[in-house]
């Protein structure tokens, strides 16, 4: 068999930190398997100011994570070891977490299957600020939550569709099939992940623990965003999202990860046939024809589409300050990794580069290719539109002069709790740019996605809530309705926020914060 060519040459490197000095990344990493063979690169800088991005550099993987829940789950069912898995993909959540998965919908609860939660088909939006990283321990202090934690928490979430109904992506739910893998087997999802795919993969450098990549010999790249006002990268804390677990808690290397998308692309051990027909089986509709590609569908963690002809499987991830994607083509034998170290502008670099890469490999005429910049430009733009123009869409007919609020804003003031989405605890703060005038702001520093909260009056009781993942706080940003519900004593009594996810565009529902009584 004639060796391949290495595609990762000098040229691609000069347009590669093309794409990072534009987009504003500092480094990324990618990796091509071509059959048997493995290419892997790394690009610009993996911690600033001069640690450079390698192969063995280790990135959070975020949502790529849930394709290996998949295979686990369908090697678990498969073994035929596990009678509470009798049913495979049709067993009841239900039958498994009794007591622990509760939905408010009583249908819901005692019909949705593995198969509606790894398919994004159960009803439940994403309501990711629902995400809790730290919990109270009962003595004053606070525990990491667990995927058990995030289950019980799905009691206190509205569903938004009917189940089976549509495609709606819930991290959410990749934690709650963590948590069947870890009550089905009696042990720590993590050390199922390990017995079941990366020690027979030679996945020496992959970890569902920050901890354990800290503690590894190889070096674990910082995260960033790009301030406009300095010119400067910011670094963002590494935080541990164990609680995320099969959703998004992966941290790789492309090494590894160029071992796992041969596995997936050859079909081969430690899978089984019937396990690699369970992966590669689409479970639902996801999107209509676009840009070269016909139909999208979700099979187990990856999304299935016809790519100029080409069957490609791929699947995209985001943390705080990282991007990833995996691409594979079991037909072409072909598969493409990377990781890169900022929030959505790394995932443009990298699927700007993947792309390339890709279309040169299968010849798609220039005409044809695919634009990946234009692309997450136009996800940009309708964030950074939605959020400049959100005063606008959410309150359309706000009275000018606004209605002065009934109620002060240093009394606005205070803790207001709901039992799925937890606490806000509000600050009044000067208005940064009206001299005389308070704003409210809070954070979130115990949420999975730290999240840095201002609100602003808008008239009466109505607020409108400027939400930003800190991240990439300057492009990653949510506006949300808020009223304030006033007692008849004059006082706060709660804060009712319209919850709405910019990110699938999804509308998550009204949420009441009933407010805590001081001590």
């Amino acid at each position: 068999m004639a060796s391949a060519e290495n595609p990762l040459t000098e040229e691609l490197a000069k347009f590669v930190q093309e794409k990072l000095d534009e987009w504003k990344v500092p480094g990324i990493s990618v990796g091509v398997i071509d059959k048997d063979q493995v290419f892997t690169a790394g690009y610009g800088t993996a911690t600033l100011p001069d640690t450079p991005a390698t192969p063995e550099t280790l990135w959070y993987a975020g949502s790529t994570t849930k394709a290996f829940t998949g295979a686990v789950i369908a090697q678990l069912i498969h073994s035929n070891k596990y009678p509470a898995l009798e049913k495979g993909w049709q067993t009841t959540i239900s039958s498994i977490l009794r007591e622990d998965f509760v939905l408010q919908d009583e249908w819901a609860t005692n019909h949705l299957t593995l198969e509606d939660a790894v398919s994004h088909r159960t009803g439940m939006p994403r309501h990711d600020q629902s995400a809790s990283r730290l919990l109270d321990d009962g003595d004053g202090g606070k525990r990491h939550a667990t995927v058990k934690d995030v289950t019980r928490n799905l009691r206190n979430l509205r569903l938004s569709e009917e189940p089976r109904v549509k495609f709606q992506y819930c991290n959410l739910m990749y934690g709650v099939l963590s948590h069947v893998v870890e009550t089905v087997t009696g042990k720590p999802f993590g050390e199922v992940m390990r017995e079941l795919i990366f020690e027979p993969l030679g996945m020496t450098s992959t970890y569902l623990s920050l901890d354990d990549a800290r503690a590894s010999p190889k070096h674990l790249s910082a995260g960033y965003y790009w301030d406009e006002k300095t010119s400067k990268y910011v670094l963002v804390e590494d935080v541990s999202v164990i609680e995320h677990g099969g959703a998004g808690a992966i941290i790789s290397n492309t090494e590894d990860y160029a071992k796992w998308a041969k596995c997936m692309l050859l079909g081969k051990a430690p899978f089984s046939a019937a396990v690699h027909k369970d992966i590669r089986t689409p479970r639902i509709v996801q999107s209509m024809p676009n840009g070269g590609k016909d139909v999208t569908m979700y099979a187990l963690g990856w999304d299935r589409v016809l790519y100029h002809g080409h069957l490609l499987y791929s699947h995209g991830g985001g943390m705080m300050a990282a991007g990833s994607t995996v691409i594979w083509l079991p037909d072409d034998k072909l598969g493409l990794v990377a990781f890169g170290n900022t929030s959505i502008t790394s995932n443009a670099v990298i699927d700007t580069v993947l792309y390339k890469l890709l279309d040169e490999k299968l010849g798609i005429a220039p005409e044809k290719r695919t634009d990946a910049a234009k692309g997450w430009r136009s996800v940009i733009d309708h964030f950074i539109q939605s959020y400049d123009k959100s005063m606008d869409n959410l309150f359309p007919k706000r009275p000018n002069p606004p209605i002065p609020s009934p109620v002060s804003v240093k009394d606005l003031a205070g803790k207001y709790y709901d039992p799925g989405y937890k606490t806000i605890e509000l600050r009044a703060e000067p208005h940064p740019d009206k001299q005389g005038e308070e704003i409210l702001v809070a954070e979130r520093d115990d949420a999975t996605w730290l999240i840095h909260m201002r609100l602003h009056h808008v008239s009466g009781t109505w607020w409108i809530m400027y939400a930003m993942e800190m991240g990439s706080p300057n492009l990653f940003r949510e506006c949300e309705q808020v009223e304030f519900k006033i007692g008849h004593d004059g006082r706060a009594t709660a804060l009712e926020v319209d919850f709405y996810s910019l990110i699938g565009n999804q509308h998550e529902g009204k949420v009441v914060f009933n407010r805590v009584k001081e001590a």
